[in-house]
């Protein structure tokens, strides 16, 4: 899979390939797990037909990439959406919509929650793909990107509309795509309920 590196934003040429796919897959990549103190590094986006933008983010917020995380016209696909738009929301104030996320879909599947949910894990499952994740942790404020740091950082992001579609299969088959599809549209909410302080207002 090819990729081009980006800095602060995608371009337009880029966006509008996006805009005539109706759907990305998106993944980003931080200094740590905080999404209050820590900060994002990378965000890289794969819409088919097109190669993987890999996007260097600095401390202003992406005129773009905001864009489309507020579109609904467009499905943005994540794994553990929760984590990437806690991140984006928060640091970026924008309201994401139209999300889907391949780990609440794998969760649903696996009812007694036996399972691992992670993208290495559920991407093993259910395409039969290895990824490594060995540079997870590595620093992605770094000014230069390792090769080692730009291949994970492609395999995590190439195989999201891939197995989203499995996902959605094996769900459907099991009458469950709708439940999915209601909680998938609930992550933005919860992600915002979040970021104002509140705790599970559904609680009695």
């Amino acid at each position: 899979m090819t990729y081009q590196i980006y800095y602060h934003d995608i371009s337009n040429k880029y966006l509008d390939q996006v805009y005539k796919t109706k759907i990305v897959a998106w993944d980003i990549e931080t200094s740590g797990l905080d999404w209050r103190n820590d900060q994002i590094g990378l965000c890289q986006l794969y819409t088919p037909g097109q190669h993987v933008a890999v996007v260097k983010i600095n401390n202003v917020p992406p005129k773009k990439l905001c864009l489309l995380l507020r579109d609904v016209s467009i499905k943005k696909v994540f794994h553990h959406a929760m984590f990437d738009l806690r991140f984006m929301s928060y640091r970026w104030k924008v309201l994401p919509q139209n999300i889907a996320c391949t780990k609440i879909a794998a969760k649903l599947l696996d009812a007694k929650n036996e399972n691992k949910h992670s993208l290495q894990v559920i991407l093993k499952q259910y395409l039969g793909v290895i990824i490594d994740k060995k540079e997870q942790l590595s620093n992605w404020l770094s000014p230069e990107l390792t090769k080692e740091q730009i291949s994970y950082a492609v395999n995590d992001v190439i195989y999201l509309l891939p197995l989203l579609d499995v996902l959605e299969k094996n769900l459907k088959s099991k009458g469950l795509l709708e439940l999915a599809h209601l909680c998938f549209a609930f992550i933005p909410t919860r992600v915002q309920l979040e970021i104002l302080g509140y705790k599970d207002i559904y609680s009695y």
